[in-house]
């Protein structure tokens, strides 16, 4: 079940990045209702970090924020790149691929 936490915590740090992505398009081009997006990625934010705490309670701490900021940094990256049009080079797709190595790796060492 603590796993399930940790996957969860990941996709609500995914969706969070994404409001904030959709907060800086707001704010650029000078639309309103950017209070309504603020709210909702402070609640993304902290179900984040609440269901990464009650993770934390049993699993160790190395491999679970490992795991979770992955999640986090490589979702991300492909929401940035399939829902904003951002770069997708070789380089960049290269490191996201050492991220989920190295996670991957962490998790198979310990």
């Amino acid at each position: 079940m603590d796993w399930i936490f940790v996957i969860v915590a990941g996709l609500l740090e995914v969706l969070s990045i994404n409001y904030m992505n959709k907060w800086q398009l707001i704010k650029k081009f000078g639309l309103k209702k950017s209070s309504v997006l603020i709210v909702k990625m402070c609640l993304a934010f902290g179900g984040s970090l609440i269901l990464l705490n009650l993770a934390l309670d049993t699993l160790p701490m190395s491999i679970t924020y490992a795991v979770w900021s992955g999640i986090g940094s490589v979702g991300g990256v492909a929401v940035s790149i399939i829902k904003y049009g951002e770069s997708a080079n070789w380089r960049r797709l290269f490191c996201i691929f050492l991220i989920l190595f190295s996670v991957v790796g962490l998790k198979l060492v310990s």
